[in-house]
């Protein structure tokens, strides 16, 4: 596997795609993180159920680490990582709609939902990128990266205290969700660099060798 370089990586196009996915999807996680005990609060939740669906963020955000390790064995890293961007996203729709409809049970069920996405999606970004840029330059790269962050911060606590304020809890969440769902939708175009040509030179060699295969004994 080629090892590609800070540089090279970005002109793959791959690394920039990686970062704006992790920057969106950063952002709707410092958001759950920031306003669901106030939205909880709004809506009329008391303190035990808005403070427990703070808490069940905060452990199934940790635990949700190792799951997706789990699970990216199984079903590949990318496809883990579409797969918990779009949990993230549903669990944003899921909390307005519980909030909305006073129902505590599915506000703890989707705030779990939340955690989970939330946690996971950080080591699937750690984990695909050497295996898209190879382990040579792997903090340099991973670093460029995860410097997303800071963008994610500056649209999950300071742009959407200004959209809660315009828009209010319903207008944050439903862009929180749909946010989330873009960042799904980027993610369904990450591929390792270089893949495509090499299987095309594979198939190319095998087609080559297939009259030799199939000629006279």
């Amino acid at each position: 596997m080629k090892q590609y370089g800070p540089m090279e990586a970005i002109r793959t196009g791959q690394l920039p795609l990686m970062w704006l996915a992790l920057a969106i999807i950063g952002g709707v996680s410092l958001f759950g993180i920031g306003y669901q005990v106030d939205f909880a609060k709004e809506v009329g939740f008391g303190p035990f159920i808005a403070a427990s669906s703070a808490g069940v963020l905060s452990i199934v955000n940790g635990v949700g680490r190792g799951f997706v390790g789990w699970l990216s064995d199984i079903i590949g890293r990318k496809e883990s990582l579409v797969l918990v961007l779009v949990v993230e996203g549903v669990a944003q729709f899921g909390l307005l709609w519980a909030g909305d409809t006073r129902n505590e049970v599915l506000f703890i069920v989707f705030a779990f939902l939340a955690g989970l996405g939330g946690g996971a999606f950080f080591p699937l970004f750690a984990a695909l990128t050497p295996d898209y840029f190879g382990e040579n330059h792997n903090a340099t790269n991973y670093g460029l990266v995860y410097s997303s962050k800071l963008v994610s911060g500056l649209f999950g606590l300071g742009v959407a205290s200004y959209v809660v304020a315009t828009w209010g809890y319903d207008g944050a969440y439903t862009i929180a969700g749909v946010i989330a769902f873009l960042s799904a939708f980027i993610a369904l175009f990450l591929r390792q660099p270089g893949r495509r040509e090499r299987e095309r030179a594979g198939a190319g060699l095998g087609s080559a060798a297939l009259p030799a295969a199939g000629g006279p004994a």
